[in-house]
């Protein structure tokens, strides 16, 4: 997976080409309590581990010095805010920009890549193998399956609920796999209509308005290596043709070029929508589905493997006790872990207990200290209106009002009559792109 992991607690400062910008780090400031663990990869395949916020710019005093031009002295920051990765821009002239899109502030999740000049960087969080642990019959099972098809040539459709680990299994399959390669992930969802084959495949100079200089996609990324295609049924179908394509050929042409390049890529895909049903409203290529469903993975649910909530729960206490003081769980509190049905799965479980730990004033957590929230299970009847599901319906009354309102979620939310909270968590659940 490319070069060495480099610690960011080193004390001599470092040069990382990234597509002919030079950057360098210094060691970072005491520690403030906010500690989130994150990774930067940066174009050359290199990577820094980070357990701090820091500042990237031309400056010197910056944690993350970037060598180029196009980059402010003090462009943006990168920190933990309430258990969220976000990027903050310090009014920079040329901005700052999170898979392809200039934000003012935005959510980092992993797989982001943000762009600052010339310079672009993959943004990855500190993947919590606690996920994939478990004694329940079907973690057994899913992990002898991703030992079983490890070393296959086989592409892999990985299928599951938010929150169960999905890129956790595509990482693993890839470390069990005797490819030499980069693990490339990318979420097909966060990505701007207009940016997907650019993303996907690369562009030439001058292919479109804003593309100021070459640039090699994911495919051409992850050459000799392992493509992880989350959410792979939000692609629109004319980029799923063109995908399609390169799945058989092995043939990459990047936007604006009239060559091709050939890439030896493993794919690996994952989406929690049920593509069966996609393909029969015409939503998802079944072409696309049968080159992609080489092989199967299920990642279970946490709520058919309630037995392995205690050993989770205390893999997370143990991960972030050293923040607030050992913790540890009252009974009535273990008992109510147990019994909640998980809608976010052991992402849920995680982000529980981090809050828990962080409000703890005693040592002890609880029943009243976890906020356990309910959500709609697989078991549950969904509402159709004219054979649509209500979900998809509420997804496009949502968007639309965005749209009409240019992008101000707020507005959009008074027009709604809804919370301006309620509109983000929304946008956020249904992965709406104003560009779109």
């Amino acid at each position: 997976m490319g070069g060495p992991a480099i610690d960011s607690a080193y004390n001599v400062p470092m040069e990382i080409p990234s597509e002919g910008a030079g950057i360098s780090t210094r060691p970072l400031p005491p520690d403030d309590g906010k500690r989130a663990q994150l990774e930067l990869r940066l174009a050359d395949g290199r990577r820094i581990k980070l357990d701090r916020g820091l500042t990237i710019g031309t400056s010197p005093r910056c944690e993350l010095v970037v060598k180029d031009p196009c980059v402010s002295r003090k462009h943006c920051r990168i920190e933990l805010v309430n258990f969220r990765v976000m990027v903050h821009d310090f009014e920079s002239t040329n901005g700052t920009f999170v898979n392809g899109m200039r934000v003012a502030t935005g959510e980092l999740r992993s797989g982001a890549t943000i762009t600052v000049g010339s310079t672009r960087i993959r943004v990855v969080t500190d993947a919590d193998q606690t996920q994939l642990l478990g004694t329940a019959a079907s973690m057994r099972k899913l992990r002898d399956d991703i030992t079983r098809l490890a070393r296959s040539r086989l592409s892999v459709l990985i299928l599951g609920e938010t929150g169960t680990g999905k890129e956790l299994v595509a990482l693993a399959i890839h470390q069990e796999s005797e490819r030499r390669g980069e693990f490339v992930p990318l979420n097909c969802g966060s990505i701007p209509k207009e940016l997907v084959e650019s993303e996907l495949f690369g562009h030439e100079r001058g292919a479109f308005t804003g593309a100021s200089s070459k640039r090699v996609g994911v495919f051409q990324e992850a050459d000799g290596g392992t493509l992880f295609l989350d959410e792979v049924a939000e692609l629109p179908l004319a980029q799923q043709t063109r995908l399609l394509r390169v799945l058989e050929t092995g043939m990459v042409r990047p936007v604006g070029s009239n060559r091709e390049v050939a890439v030896n890529v493993r794919v690996v895909a994952a989406t929690h929508v049920n593509l069966r049903e996609a393909m029969l409203a015409n939503r998802f290529r079944a072409d696309l589905y049968y080159r992609l469903v080489g092989a199967e993975i299920a990642t279970p649910p946490l709520r058919v493997r309630l037995d392995d909530v205690p050993m989770l729960a205390q893999r997370f206490l143990d991960e972030f006790s050293p923040q607030a003081g050992f913790c540890k769980l009252s009974v009535g509190a273990l008992q109510a872990l147990r019994l909640h049905q998980w809608p976010g799965n052991v992402r849920e479980l995680r982000h529980v207990l981090q809050r828990a730990v962080a409000l703890s004033e005693n040592g002890v957590i609880e029943e009243e200290d976890l906020v356990l929230r309910a959500g709609l299970q697989n078991n549950e009847v969904l509402v159709r209106v004219d054979g649509r599901v209500y979900r998809e319906i509420e997804r496009d009354i949502l968007h639309s009002m965005i749209r009409r309102h240019q992008g101000n979620q707020r507005a959009a939310a008074d027009a709604l009559e809804i919370p301006k909270s309620t509109m983000c968590d929304k946008v956020k659940r249904y992965r709406i792109g104003i560009s779109e």
